[in-house]
């Protein structure tokens, strides 16, 4: 009886520790797949910063052009 009840529990033990080890294994398939994500997230971060800062440029140069050409004297 002894024995036996000892074999069931080494085999749930056993079981037990393959289920962890799958989640474990699950777990950094999550975190590798998020830090993926992380870093695409980033790189899209980067061309919409550098799509205002190309506005921002382009608004400047009219502003200026603008008012440059609002101060010369009229004719």
């Amino acid at each position: 009886m002894q024995s036996e009840r000892r074999i069931q529990t080494e085999n749930r033990i056993r079981e037990l520790r393959e289920s962890l080890n799958e989640l474990e294994a699950q777990l950094e398939r999550i975190d590798g797949q998020e830090q993926q994500a992380q870093h695409r997230e980033i790189d899209h971060l980067d061309d919409y910063i550098n799509a205002v800062d190309t506005r921002f440029n382009s608004l400047q140069l009219f502003w200026t052009t603008l008012k440059a050409d609002w101060l010369k004297p009229k004719p």
